[in-house]
């Protein structure tokens, strides 16, 4: 399986030199994001790619290629797949469509490419897929025009049955500044599917989380007793649970709905988080970066009012309980306020305290707290407030070691938000050193997210 994200050469075939050839969109893509192995345009009318010549007699290709990338006609992919299995390649990624996603003669098509992979001994993505993103080895076997090169390198990585969710979710973790390690488009799913992807991914250093967007399921049994089995968390927007998107998503790739009362039980009972959205795949990635939350109960605290009472809207929505906090602690907490106006309680507003000694007091005293759990953090910025923090510089990153260190002192999670201008809240998500959400309600989200993937991994650890 490593082969399918770290080869050391590819064939792409249906390359021309024609302006709108989806085929040398493969090479480019593969050289945006800095593949170094070697590439074979294969096509079936001489010309030049990216400085490389098309090759148009297979006979020529050099024996051993690593894998081949075959977007041709689908009536022509078990003759292309015959081709490879001549020149010894046993790895397929089958961008082609056309099969039984699309008429009836697609089954034909089908089983014509089931029989050239046995008898070639080949393993294929796909059929209808964009294949491998790899933002380790610079492998981008997509056939869109894509920009690569912005791609944000991560520890997560994700297995998509679309190709434009694969697109999106590219974007998504990149510009959420997550990163991802590897996006698989694993298309109809005709011979690999995500049971075994997932079983790859679990072993592979370069992955400490799996995601997955899915519009059918067809190995359940499979699938959840490999999540029970992970260390690592596995995520899963799944889709195609209505009579009005089930039609569309056969049209796509081919999937079957799954009886989505039986699948939400099933992924429940063996721990995979289950997400509504791509975006809310990338907060869970953040989420998963926190300390574990052990319990329901949460101190939630703003330097706003009006966020404040946002926040304990959202800790109430999402199951959390926000206990009243010690009077005496409440006492030496009100101590702090510079114009005396705000009566403290949980949820807390620290609009009227305005010095670091305070500051932390607050934030060290709440989490040392036996009965809670963990933290939820709204702050202001402006650029000046580093110095609130021991700093003389302008910026960011002394609040965020701030915060990382009072997270690890306590051995609690802190989920942090800020409101300020955009491209600040931008900074302290590209810093990276510590997770920051858009919002206090995404902050919130987040810690349910954590605590229902750790509430179901203690369960098992204690039944263990």
């Amino acid at each position: 399986m490593r082969k399918f994200f770290y080869p050391s050469s590819v064939a792409v075939f249906g390359v021309s030199d024609q302006p709108m050839n989806l085929g040398k969109n493969i090479i480019f893509n593969c050289l945006e994001l800095g593949f170094k192995g070697e590439i074979f345009p294969m096509g079936r009318t001489p010309g030049q790619v990216y400085g490389q010549e098309i090759i148009t007699d297979p006979a020529s290709l050099p024996e051993g290629i690593d894998l081949a990338v075959i977007l041709v006609p689908a009536p022509m992919t078990a003759q292309t797949l015959d081709i490879c299995g001549k020149k010894g390649i046993r790895r397929a990624v089958i961008s082609s469509g056309g099969f039984r996603e699309y008429d009836e003669y697609g089954h034909q098509a089908e089983r014509e490419l089931l029989a050239a992979a046995a008898r070639n001994k080949a393993r294929f993505i796909g059929p209808n897929c964009l294949g491998v993103i790899c933002t380790n080895s610079g492998l981008c076997t997509a056939f869109g025009p894509l920009q690569p090169g912005s791609y944000k390198q991560g520890s997560a990585s994700l297995i998509a049955q679309s190709g434009g969710v694969t697109t999106q979710s590219s974007y998504s973790f990149s510009e959420e500044h997550v990163g991802f390690s590897k996006i698989i488009s694993a298309g109809n799913k005709l011979d690999l599917n995500e049971v075994d992807f997932i079983e790859y991914l679990i072993e592979d250093e370069d992955t400490d989380q799996v995601h997955m967007y899915l519009e059918s399921i067809d190995d359940g049994r499979g699938l959840t007793g490999l999540a029970r089995r992970s260390e690592k968390p596995i995520i899963i927007y799944k889709s195609n649970v209505s009579r009005t998107a089930s039609p569309i998503a056969y049209s796509h790739t081919a999937a079957l709905s799954n009886d989505d009362r039986v699948v939400e039980g099933a992924m429940r009972q063996a721990g995979i988080i289950r997400v509504q959205s791509i975006h809310d795949m990338t907060v869970c990635a953040k989420a998963l970066r926190l300390l574990p939350l052990k319990g329901n109960r949460l101190v939630a605290i703003s330097m706003s009012g009006g966020f404040s009472v946002i926040l304990g809207d959202a800790c109430e929505k999402y199951g959390f309980e926000c206990p009243p906090l010690p009077r005496s602690l409440l006492d030496e907490i009100e101590s702090h306020r510079r114009g005396g106006v705000i009566r403290m309680s949980n949820p807390m507003d620290l609009g009227d305290v305005h010095k670091a000694q305070g500051f932390v007091f607050i934030i060290e005293s709440c989490l040392s707290l036996d009965f809670i759990d963990g933290l939820v953090l709204s702050m202001i910025y402006d650029p000046g407030m580093g110095r609130m923090f021991g700093r003389q510089d302008r910026g960011h990153r002394p609040m965020l070691s701030f915060i990382k260190r009072m997270s690890e002192k306590s051995g609690k999670p802190i989920a942090l938000s800020f409101f300020s201008q955009r491209h600040f809240i931008e900074e302290f998500k590209a810093d990276g050193q510590f997770p920051v959400f858009n919002d206090p309600v995404e902050s919130v989200l987040a810690l349910r997210m954590l605590r229902d993937y750790w509430q179901v991994r203690h369960g098992q650890e204690r039944a263990e």
